[in-house]
């Protein structure tokens, strides 16, 4: 079937849909629309995943170095990566087993014309590829919990650049104010030594956090 294209859509789902309602196999047609939904459900699962993923690798290249050390950037960027990576494998799965759904309905199709509707039957040959999806589905919900773990890491790392930025302008205005120019830029350093150092510490525990629960 075409990229992209919702498992419903397709000609075999629907041709064996009216097959079904035809012969008044309602329930069998029931579980077959379910499936469709809930193949749709982890396409956009992944995709919003994606999309996550590519928010958080625009807020990282945004960081400064000078606030949030290299090496917990780095750790931020190498989880991105990895959940990345699981998002690409989990996309292909679906893909996949979408694939094997829609030739396997085909398939039935193409008997229930030649043999009548007792072809019908082998629909649990379809609607048993649920098992499928919900094993995929523990594995969307895991990474789903894991880009959220990492957006809070993140949002923590931008946070604490954001409450350093605003010391240091009110550090300056004080630098400013201050007839004698070398207070301010002794504050800034103490602020810088007692404060720096607790950012990057935080938020080194919040990635390595996350870098953990990626591997």
């Amino acid at each position: 079937m075409a990229e992209g294209q919702a498992i419903s859509n397709d000609s075999r789902i629907v041709e064996l849909l009216e097959l079904l309602a035809n012969n008044q196999m309602n329930t069998q047609a029931e579980q077959i629309k379910q499936m469709c939904g809930y193949v749709g459900t982890l396409e956009k699962q992944i995709l919003s995943m994606t999309e996550e993923i590519k928010s958080v690798r625009q807020e990282l290249v945004s960081m400064k170095e000078d606030t949030i050390s290299r090496h917990v950037r780095e750790s931020l960027k190498k989880t991105a990566d990895t959940l990345q990576k699981q998002c690409d494998s989990l996309k292909q799965q679906v893909t996949q087993l979408k694939g094997k759904i829609c030739n396997k309905a085909g398939k039935i199709v193409d008997a229930a014309k030649r043999k009548g509707q007792r072809a019908l039957y082998k629909i649990t040959q379809v609607t048993g590829m649920k098992k499928k999806l919900d094993a995929i589905k523990s594995k969307v919900d895991s990474a789903i919990d894991r880009v959220e773990n990492l957006e809070k890491a993140v949002g923590e790392c931008l946070g604490q650049q954001e409450r350093g930025s605003q010391a240091e302008n009110s550090l300056s205005d004080c630098a400013v104010a201050e007839p004698q120019p070398e207070y301010g830029a002794e504050l800034f350093e103490q602020y810088q030594r007692e404060h720096g150092k607790e950012m990057v510490q935080a938020a080194e525990k919040a990635v390595m956090q996350e870098v953990e629960k990626s591997r």
